[in-house]
């Protein structure tokens, strides 16, 4: 059960962390996509000048404080996924050395609370992201790791090495 405990937080954790490395990088791109689409705009206006008629630099006006509006927005969205990568990124860590500090409790013949909690909490960390419904699959992976911690007979597991 110990070798189950482990294969299950490895699995979780990478999935996790990939999920994690996704959210960050989108993060990424999502929040310079609001700078750089507001300086093309600035851009193109100080290039045109006074080519422009007055009915075009209202229009122009315009489209400038409808992407400040779309800058604010895209940074608030960067942010919160900025959060999301976080937590998951949290959640693989945590459940990582969970799996491994049980695993190898249960090798010594100990009981493996150490290792179940630390999974259990990398499952709520992952709940605290909010915004998804919760980071999915590696979650349940994680449970079932936490739940197989707590469960597993540490004489048994001994037994099983030797």
């Amino acid at each position: 059960m110990r070798v189950a405990i482990l294969v299950l937080g490895i699995i979780g954790s990478v999935m996790a962390l990939a999920f994690g490395a996704c959210a960050g990088a989108c993060a990424g791109a999502i929040g310079g996509m609001g700078d750089a689409i507001e300086q093309g705009v600035t851009e193109t206006a100080e290039e045109s000048g006074e080519e422009l008629s007055d009915e075009n630099k209202a229009a122009l006006a315009e489209l400038q404080e409808g992407l400040a509006e779309f800058d604010a927005g895209a940074d608030e969205a960067a942010s919160e996924i900025g959060n999301v990568a976080m937590f998951a990124s949290a959640q693989g860590i945590l459940g990582l050395i969970g799996s491994i500090m049980a695993f190898i409790a249960l090798g010594k013949g100990n009981k493996a609370t150490i290792g179940g909690v630390l999974i259990l909490v990398a499952v709520v960390v992952s709940l605290w992201a909010g915004i998804f419904p919760s980071i999915g699959l590696s979650n349940v992976l994680h449970l079932i790791a936490g739940i197989l911690a707590f469960v597993a007979a540490p004489a048994a597991a001994a037994a099983a090495v030797e």
